[in-house]
């Protein structure tokens, strides 16, 4: 099995019956030996699988929990500490309602309702017409596309119009694809400069209460040589950034745990690294989450146009937590237990 592949296996599905079963069980060997070994013995195995199902009663923990955040090694006091598959639920719920948000999972009405967040130009290809859709083309000889309710990276690539390209048949193809064409974004070169394959943001989730927002963490995250984006579920690295000063102030991990000071490709140095624009950074974030605030909880996706421009990519109403927890491996539930029982 590739990279590519288990990478893919260690994501989110919507299978349901015998193959979710087999699934998750080709996951959950995968993970063990990756996170532990792969010449584990037969009581090795199985007193690991008991404590595993311990953890999935106890703290209603799923098997990315276990493995990426080192359970099988970690006492009682420290795994209660973080939020796992249940309190992620109860997170999500006790802040937005529900765990669907249309608002956020489709692009396009995302993109309608933060026109002036974006700081780039973008269309509907299934609301355009023809005329539309070449116009943006004359504007942007290379975009990127984007389907309207993926994530986790997925459904998201580069095309480029040359002389050569056949414009009618590629507007049948898009609008048969279900996605939006934004305008390519050129990053800051102080943030290209550690992976300049793909837009390089943060990841700053909020929470909303009583009209006040609170930071609750900040997250660089960069592409690392594969694919157009900085997903942390399609490859990327991730590393804690201090919300008072804006510095980075953790190695960046990989979905594997990895550890990263410096950037394994470009060999930029990653700790103590200071996101410039940071005040500005913060305050686009404080004012896109009073936009709609009965979605309180949100992960928002943040980049640094080349002129300085801040923008917001997407947001995620359903924001995972390893990201905020895998790069220091501290459990964050306490701080956030404490905010969304403000009401």
């Amino acid at each position: 099995m590739n990279e590519y592949s288990n990478q893919k296996l260690t994501g989110y599905n919507n299978y349901k019956g015998l193959k979710y079963v087999m699934l998750h069980l080709k996951k959950y060997r995968f993970l063990r030996s990756t996170f532990i070994s792969p010449n584990l013995g037969v009581l090795q195995k199985l007193q690991i699988y008991v404590d595993f199902l311990g953890c999935v009663i106890r703290y209603g923990a799923g098997i990315n929990d276990y493995f990426q955040y080192n359970f099988y090694k970690r006492p009682t006091s420290e795994r209660k500490n973080f939020i796992v598959g249940r309190k992620w639920i109860h997170i999500i719920k006790a802040c937005n309602g529900q765990i669907r948000q249309e608002l956020f999972d489709d692009k396009s009405r995302f993109n309608e309702i933060y026109f002036d967040y974006l700081g780039r130009d973008w269309i509907d290809i299934e609301r355009c017409s023809y005329t539309q859709f070449t116009s943006f083309t004359d504007r942007h000889k290379k975009f990127i596309y984007k389907m309207k309710n993926g994530s986790g990276g997925n459904g998201i690539g580069l095309f480029e119009v040359n002389p050569s390209t056949n414009l009618k048949e590629s507007y049948i193809f898009f609008k048969n694809k279900h996605v939006i064409l934004e305008e390519i974004l050129i990053q800051h070169k102080e943030i290209a400069k550690f992976n300049p394959s793909s837009v390089n943001t943060i990841r700053f989730v909020t929470i909303v209460r009583e009209n006040r927002v609170f930071l609750m963490n900040a997250v660089f995250r960069m592409g690392n040589g594969v694919g157009c984006t900085d997903n942390f579920h399609h490859f990327g690295l991730a590393a804690l950034i201090d919300i008072k000063t804006g510095t980075v102030y953790t190695p960046a991990v990989d979905k594997n745990n990895r550890k990263y000071k410096v950037h394994p490709l470009s060999g930029e140095q990653i700790t103590g690294y200071v996101i410039p624009f940071w005040k500005e950074i913060v305050k686009k974030v404080q004012d896109a989450a009073l936009v709609t605030p009965a979605v309180s909880y949100v992960g928002w996706d943040v980049a640094i146009k080349y002129d300085g421009t801040i923008c917001i990519i997407e947001g995620n109403c359903a924001s995972d937590p390893d990201i905020i927890q895998m790069p220091d491996q501290v459990g964050k539930w306490q701080e956030y237990k404490k905010v969304i029982s403000k009401k």
